[in-house]
């Protein structure tokens, strides 16, 4: 019985002694910060801009149409070739006309001389006045007739309308062309159009003189242009506004036709305070950060603007120096030690949308 007693009173001792321990190891020097990667809120230059997908076109683009059916004589451009505002590309026999012009100045001549006659009899009352009228209108209709046939003549001579570069053609010398028939087309590629369409939210910011870059399927030269028109209206299928920009082709590399991947550059906002994207975090009042202040996790609640994949812009609820933290998330929580390791400095040109 004593003995028992005496290893229970041991076993007593032996747990007051580890518990005195645990008390004192509990109670010794607090728990260290927890290290986390921040990233400090910096004012920067950012750009809302959006992405969408369009379509070379040339400035200017008519296809040359005989207006008169007939044998051509000669053709006065090369396939392919460059041509210039007035050059003569094409013409159709006119000996026909000629003739007929001919004749039709002959009797003009005599009409006029007649006239001319009839107006010196009028004036002593040689002849009536209904007599007069009646060769004047003569003289009236032969000159319309001349007209006519000038007119016609003209049209057998093709010229170029504008500075451009003529594509292949459907017709010989020799041969015979139909009225209304394509002989080829001709094309001013310098300055070219470029054509695409943004959601109908940016419409309005569609403003002449709006900056746009584009690229090419395959090709890493990035091309700069400028919007000069958009559509007034939106398509009611699409619910897109079309907008046409211009860019120089001095060069001659672009060809109308051509896909486009193309940025537009609505705005750009110099003091943006930029964070990447996992640094938010989402709950039911909205979204909120954590900064460290007083070397304590803090959370700020905040509003977001422009938006990419990898960053999003805080409008309210932060300021600049603050350092938001970008790891630890889940575990760190309101009020808890932490110590910062900066993050790398990031990107400030962003996207906001694709209207592809």
């Amino acid at each position: 019985m004593m003995r028992t007693n005496t290893i229970a009173a041991a076993m007593i001792t032996l747990l007051s002694a580890c518990g005195g321990g645990e008390e004192k190891a509990a109670g010794g020097g607090a728990m260290p910060p927890m290290a986390v990667q921040v990233h400090v809120l910096t004012p920067t230059a950012l750009d809302n801009a959006i992405v969408t997908t369009g379509t070379l076109m040339a400035n200017e683009e008519v296809d040359l149409v005989s207006e008169l059916a007939g044998r051509v004589t000669s053709i006065g451009f090369t396939e392919g070739g460059n041509v210039s505002a007035g050059q003569v590309l094409l013409k159709i026999n006119d000996d026909e006309l000629q003739a007929q012009l001919r004749k039709a100045e002959a009797n003009l001549k005599l009409a006029r001389d007649d006239a001319g006659r009839k107006e010196q009899l009028l004036a002593v009352s040689g002849i009536s006045q209904e007599q007069f009228d009646a060769a004047q209108a003569q003289l009236t209709g032969l000159q319309a007739e001349a007209d006519e046939l000038r007119a016609r003549i003209a049209k057998s001579t093709i010229r170029a309308p504008f500075n451009g570069k003529v594509g292949l053609r459907s017709a010989s010398e020799g041969g015979y062309v139909a009225s209304n028939a394509v002989i080829a087309r001709l094309q001013q590629i310098d300055p070219i159009k470029v054509e695409f369409a943004v959601p109908e939210r940016y419409g309005r910011m569609m403003k002449p003189g709006t900056a746009i870059s584009f690229s090419l399927e395959g090709d890493t030269t990035t091309y700069a242009g400028e919007v000069y028109a958009a559509d007034p209206s939106v398509d009611a299928t699409t619910r897109t506004v079309k907008v046409r920009a211009r860019s120089d082709n001095k060069s001659g590399h672009l060809l109308p036709g051509s896909f486009t991947k193309v940025d537009v550059r609505l705005e750009r906002i110099t003091d943006a305070l930029v964070v990447p994207a996992e640094a938010l975090i989402p709950d039911i009042q909205g979204q909120k950060v954590l900064v460290i202040k007083d070397g304590k996790a803090v959370s700020l609640r905040v509003k977001t603007g422009i938006r990419s994949a990898n960053t999003v812009q805080l409008t309210s609820g932060a300021q600049a120096g603050d350092s938001v933290l970008v790891t630890g998330l889940l575990a760190v929580r309101e009020g808890m030690p932490v110590s910062a390791i900066p993050s790398n400095a990031m990107n400030a040109t962003v996207v906001t949308d694709s209207a592809r």
